[in-house]
């Protein structure tokens, strides 16, 4: 092994702005499930059903250059390190992949409409790739200090959070400043394509990797890319990480068809969101701090049953409810979510770690990669499932019409069985998927106590110690245990 590529203490300025960079992870794809359906369908103009298509294309794609990134950033050498140089490719890329993609294109052909949707989705998509996958390795690789690395991780989800707020709140209100939305929409698109952005530029010239570096490179193979899916822990971190954000995606997707069509308040949508979002950010040193306390797995299934339960009241919602207890609900939900959608990432360093035990080396970009091709296929799951719904459920696209030169979209009224497909979207997949999640914490094998021990024997694995803290026995306990 290399030796460490930076021997500097983690100071609090660069933690700061490596956490700044889920400002891209947290809002950007709260952006997306949100809004990007609704803005195809309405604005756009494509089918439902052909939106779907789009979004299970790019993920067909994605299960090609997800493991592939992450083999290319784990075998990268350069005076920079593994990770940082595709920060500096980030920061010009996320800018020109974010407008294209709101770009209301308005060809008459739909065919061309869908063409060019899927060409910017499909960059987009390769350009989140580029800069998630090493970022998501850093992650592990900032710090080997459990307590500092766990304080990095938290601080990077209240970034995440405060960045999901903001895009959850801000990007309607913007495009209602234009009275032309696809004005709104352009506006929109650049303004968050710089925010997302100018954090990695910061994290290239600012931050460090404090891991020791395998000099050999290994070669890319089917074997290399599913090695990680032999780790018992990462399996079920994985289960975790998976339905919770398919249950997070599918609630999203439909929401602002639920505000809109169901209780026929679209002007309160991103206000809704806001409540739900500042719950969370309120509740994220809360989560942390019951984690430590009584652990990751369990604090998880108990935002998982509060979740579920928030699910269930917001299928029961109707029009005769007061105006006051939608707004209840988004903060029960954000409650729930908040443990399960921050402690996967909290958990996944220490995953990385059971992986360096097991492989012998520290390939993080090879578990990231994978935990990221996982959040893709959650969300195009949600996009997908979502949009067909809509289509075979008979969604009517909104009118529009041409005032002083300005076009006006007129939402329609929908059929009763629109309606009742939303209600079913909104409670059944997101309980199951649920359900799912919970089995896979409460038997997640990676207690504090055991990676105590996993961190020891790494020291000596790694030759920073001349002594194994574990006789030969206990090692193989913990293996069996832990992989």
């Amino acid at each position: 092994m290399g030796k460490l590529g930076k021997n500097k203490e983690l100071s609090r300025f660069e933690m700061t702005i490596f956490a700044a960079g889920d400002i891209y992870g947290g809002g950007g794809q709260i952006i997306i499930s949100f809004f990007y359906l609704i803005f195809l369908t309405d604005y756009v103009k494509i089918q439902p059903a052909l939106a779907g298509t789009v979004i299970l294309i790019s993920k067909v794609w994605d299960a090609v250059n997800d493991p592939l990134m992450g083999f290319i950033t784990d075998n990268t050498r350069s005076r920079w390190g593994r990770r940082k140089p595709y920060f500096l490719v980030g920061f010009f890329a996320i800018l020109a992949a974010y407008f294209l993609l709101w770009y209301p294109i308005s060809h008459e052909s739909e065919f061309v409409r869908f063409a060019y949707v899927l060409v910017t989705y499909l960059l987009y998509s390769t350009v989140s790739t580029i800069v998630a996958i090493p970022y998501a390795a850093m992650s592990s690789e900032i710090t080997q200090d459990y307590k500092k690395r766990n304080s990095v991780n938290g601080l990077r989800l209240i970034f995440s959070q405060c960045s999901s707020l903001i895009c959850a709140v801000l990007p309607l209100e913007i495009v209602k400043l234009f009275e032309d939305p696809k004005e709104g929409y352009i506006a929109m698109s650049l303004s968050f394509g710089l925010l997302f952005s100018i954090p990695f530029i910061l994290m290239f010239f600012f931050t460090h990797e404090r891991v020791p570096l395998a000099k050999e490179k290994s070669k890319f193979s089917i074997k290399e890319f599913l090695a990680p899916f032999k780790v018992k822990s990462f399996r079920y971190l994985i289960f975790m990480y998976l339905f919770a954000f398919m249950a997070m995606d599918v609630v999203s997707t439909v929401f602002a068809y639920y505000m809109n069509y169901f209780l026929k308040r679209p002007s309160e949508l991103n206000y809704v969101l806001g409540a739900m979002l500042i719950t969370q950010i309120i509740l994220i040193p809360a989560v942390i701090a019951i984690s430590n306390r009584v652990g990751k797995a369990r604090t998880y299934m108990y935002s998982a049953i509060i979740w579920a339960i928030g699910i269930v009241v917001l299928s029961v919602q109707s029009t005769a409810f007061p105006p006051w207890a939608i707004y209840v609900n988004a903060v029960l939900i954000g409650i729930g979510l908040i443990g399960c959608i921050v402690l996967p990432w909290v958990m996944y360093p220490d995953v990385a770690d059971v992986g360096e035990l097991y492989a012998g080396k520290r390939n993080a970009g090879s578990f990231s990669g994978i935990m990221t091709f996982m959040r893709n296929i959650s969300s195009a799951f949600a996009i997908f499932i979502v949009s067909y719904i809509l289509q075979f459920s008979g969604y009517v696209k909104p009118a529009s019409e041409v005032v002083n030169g300005v076009t006006k979209t007129i939402l329609m009224d929908q059929p009763s069985s629109l309606i009742w497909a939303l209600k079913g979207i909104v409670v059944g997949v997101p309980l199951i998927a649920l359900f799912i999640a919970s089995l896979a914490a409460k038997k997640y094998p990676l207690s504090r106590e055991r990676h105590e021990l996993l961190m020891e024997y790494l020291k000596f694995q790694r030759g920073e110690s001349k002594e194994s803290p574990l006789k030969e026995k206990e090692l193989e306990t913990l293996k069996s245990e832990i992989i």
